[in-house]
């Protein structure tokens, strides 16, 4: 390739999407006159075939060595156009994109001229930003097919017998003596299989396991240490009984690890009196048929759960319809009460309520704000219920009290969770890469989910996820390879002091440290997050395609002209840009003031990146990034948070105006949240 910097900047109409706001003609226009650009076009539709061929023509007639495409958002077509580049013989990483749709001409659809003047500049700190990348390259790593799975429920059995089925290695690891979970502790699985015990259930499944010929088994076993990445673990494993070690070669990780029940510590008397009890306890009594001197039982729903702290436990309503009808079955002439906030039944539950009802049992409702109250009267057990859709207060006397108590995360899931390097919400189960795009797998590659470890879930449910988790970890099995991100970061030893910070806080251990404490990435496990770069308190760390220099390259373009009427905006690629996408999906209208640069997590923004623009004349900066708790890397938010409010004191004290730094978190979907956080920073930054 030339040393000869020669970039091409193609424009898309996106029809009338852009083309119908922005003066396409006059931006192409416009590019042309930038430094180092060499060729610019116009694209009616820039990401059909014949524009991507007429694209690849035009990087080879030109001998073009940069690319700059101006269209829609990065998060949908940036691959696309990347592999375009790769055919026309390009460094897919010398490629640039710039958002004209989303964060122009939707947003500011009214103000034509405007518009115009606004992706001029995206297209000019494009350009800017386009003149310093860096060739990258993908990292394939090897993968092999041997398949751990943590947890030997439902969900980490059907895991073990859906890898293996496949001609894989699975190695089912239990901390219980015998495998089945949660299974072992209940009667029924529904309320309509009285008649078929869990245990049976249970019991067909650990056959099927165990005597499958491509599964290994460990009961009583825990897990000592997980070293390395996806296709090269090294896992240490003890038995909990004689201490024996076993040392195993990994290649991907599901984790099943279930939940237990939360215990409602002193609340309606539990702990006090025996006769107060949990659904879990209760299914106890029912599966030991303990239930034959019962003639009065009241459950009480929603216990711990649908409050400030936690959301609704997903089966409560379910396992106390269950419970209700199994004892019914068992004892015809026994009362049960279901008291209730709500009714949360999925469609194919929807007869057991019915059944519940035909049974006789009695379903009371009442307000959230007014929970039944339990008092001892005479030695009896007393409930004072009021029903809202009787408009009055019960009271009734039971001999058994069952609370519907929420769930959390097994026993293991913090030494799961440092093992491995991976996220837990604050109910205390696994949190999933993205609720939607990556339900099943966790940020980590090679490290899959499933189950009741990542929230509490229904045997349907539950057993069904064990087989997409192994579908999801079978993947890179099947194909012999992962191929990693080229995105990551890179280590200048010139100036480190050897401090250790990034090792010490890089979320995905991806930094080692060597005898003589020189750090080393291993690039196979960075994620390019950059936050080991925005730490660094020698600038000796660059992140491929976000470098300091890239970026600074950007906020000198931005504020080139009418600096003091501008925001620079850094946003995440992954929650907050998503957000920024959605406004423009809505077409929700904001003021033109902020020029978004994009970052892959708001961790990657140092106090230098905020600082510089003030310095430069900005009217402000923000930082936006994932909502809480989530973050694609894993505590990248959270490390950008503390920044920011040191960053703050620091601004303060280099004489600007602490109050021009600004941050906003929100979710993929929040365009609302973005567009409302730019109407104010204008209004309050004086702008208007």
């Amino acid at each position: 390739m030339s040393n000869d910097i020669r970039i091409g900047v193609f424009v898309c109409d996106c029809g009338t999407n852009i083309a119908g706001v922005v003066d396409v003609p006059q931006l192409v226009e416009y590019a042309k006159g930038l430094e180092n650009v060499v060729f610019a076009d116009e694209g009616r539709w820039s990401c059909s075939v014949d524009y991507l061929a007429r694209m690849k023509d035009s990087i080879q007639e030109h001998n073009l060595n940069r690319v700059v495409i101006s269209a829609c958002t990065p998060r949908t077509h940036e691959p696309l156009f990347k592999r375009t580049a790769k055919e026309a013989g390009i460094n897919p990483y010398l490629l640039e994109f710039v958002s004209i749709r989303e964060q122009v001409s939707w947003v500011h659809m009214k103000e034509p001229d405007i518009a115009t003047e606004k992706a001029k500049d995206l297209v000019k700190m494009g350009v800017a930003k386009a003149e310093l990348l860096e060739e990258g390259e993908e990292i394939r790593l090897p993968v092999k097919t041997d398949c751990l799975i943590i947890g030997g429920g439902m969900a980490g059995m059907n895991a073990a017998l859906s890898v293996a089925h496949q001609g894989f290695n699975a190695i089912l690891v239990e901390k219980e003596p015998r495998l089945g979970g949660i299974l072992n502790e209940i009667c029924f699985i529904s309320h309509d299989n009285h008649k078929t015990p869990a245990v049976k259930v249970v019991q067909a499944k650990v056959d099927q396991v165990q005597s499958h010929p491509n599964i290994k088994v460990y009961t009583d076993t825990s897990i000592d240490t997980v070293e390395g990445y996806i296709g090269n673990y090294k896992v240490s494993l003890s038995a909990n009984g004689d201490g024996s070690r076993s040392s195993l070669d990994i290649s991907t990780i599901i984790v099943a690890t279930g939940m237990k029940e939360l215990e409602p510590e002193g609340q309606f008397e539990f702990g006090n009196d025996p006769r107060v009890v949990t659904q879990l306890q209760l299914d106890h009594m029912l599966k030991n048929k303990r239930v034959g001197n019962l003639n009065n039982v009241v459950m009480i729903s929603c216990v711990n759960s649908k409050n400030e702290t936690r959301g609704c436990c997903n089966i409560g309503c379910h396992t106390s319809v269950k419970n209700a009808v199994a004892l019914k079955h068992l004892r015809k002439d026994v009362d049960v009460h279901i008291l209730y906030r709500d009714m949360s039944l999925i469609k194919e539950e929807g007869s057991a309520q019915r059944t519940a009802k035909h049974l006789g049992v009695k379903f009371w409702r009442f307000p959230d704000d007014r929970y039944p109250e339990v008092v001892k009267k005479n030695g009896d057990l007393v409930v004072t219920v009021y029903d809202f859709l009787v408009g009055r207060e019960f009271k009734i006397s039971t001999d058994l009290l069952v609370l519907t108590t929420a769930f959390k995360g097994n026993d293991t899931v913090e030494q799961i969770k440092g093992h491995l390097k991976v996220s837990t919400n604050s109910g205390g189960f696994f949190q999933e890469s993205h609720v939607k795009l990556g339900p099943l797998e966790f940020a980590t590659d090679g490290v899959s989910l499933a189950g009741c470890a990542k929230a509490p879930m229904a045997f349907k449910e539950s057993s069904e996820e064990g087989i997409g988790a192994a579908m999801r970890a079978s993947i890179p099995m099947k194909r012999g390879y992962i191929e990693a991100e080229g995105i990551v970061a890179d280590i200048d030893l010139t100036d480190c002091n050897q401090c250790g910070l990034c090792s010490k806080r890089c979320p995905y251990s991806a930094i080692t440290v060597d005898e003589e404490k020189n750090p080393e990435v291993v690039k196979a496990l960075c994620k390019g997050c950059g936050l080991c770069a925005a730490d660094c308190p020698k600038e000796c760390i660059g992140i491929v395609h976000y470098s300091d220099d890239q970026v600074f390259a950007q906020v000198e373009a931005a504020l080139e002209q009418d600096a003091g009427k501008k925001i620079i905006a850094y946003v995440c690629h992954w929650c907050a840009l998503g957000g920024v996408d959605m406004a423009g999906v809505s077409r929700l209208q904001y003021p033109s003031n902020a020029r978004l640069i994009r970052v892959m997590c708001s961790a990657r923004v140092s106090m230098k990146m905020m600082q510089r623009p003030l310095e430069l004349g900005a009217a402000g900066v923000l930082v936006a990034g994932c909502e809480f708790p989530t973050c694609h890397y894993i505590t990248g938010n959270y490390a950008a948070e503390k920044r920011l409010n040191r960053a703050k004191r620091k601004l303060a004290k280099a004489g600007h105006d602490p109050e021009k730094l600004w941050n906003v978190w929100c979710s993929a979907a929040d365009g609302p949240k973005f567009a409302n956080t730019m109407r104010t920073m204008v209004k309050e930054l004086d702008l208007e």
